[in-house]
């Protein structure tokens, strides 16, 4: 293997670590933007503002949830080939690991945005 593949695949695993973070990065990037965007023009009301953080937090759920469930796949998405067999037990699990955290912070957003209005404190 030359350098420079060995370099993007390791680059490739290590995005596949931390695929559920980068999932729960863009949701909160997408809820807080979106959601101070729409709240700001105050045209926008408050239940499609809430649909609007539902929508992308059920969206980032699902990425999350598939990354869990068919790890395999997402890594030779990722890498573009099959992992080593030796060190495949100890990726699997740290991946899994680190998505279910952000799935459960994916959940408490969206809990959030259930609960709370949507542009009360933004005003």
């Amino acid at each position: 293997m030359s350098e420079v593949s060995s370099s993007r695949r390791m680059v490739a695993t290590l995005v596949f670590l931390i695929f559920g973070p980068i999932c729960w990065a863009l949701q909160l990037t997408a809820v807080y933007g979106g959601q101070s965007a729409l709240c700001a023009f105050g045209s926008v009301d408050q239940p499609l503002v809430s649909g609007w953080v539902l929508a992308v937090s059920v969206l980032a759920g699902l990425a999350c949830g598939a990354g869990i469930v068919w790890t395999k796949q997402t890594y030779t998405l990722f890498t573009g080939g099959s992992p080593a067999g030796e060190q495949w037990s100890f990726l699997a699990f740290v991946m899994r690991a680190l998505s279910a955290l952000s799935l459960l912070a994916i959940a408490y957003a969206a809990i959030g945005a259930i609960m709370l209005p949507a542009c009360g404190g933004l005003r």
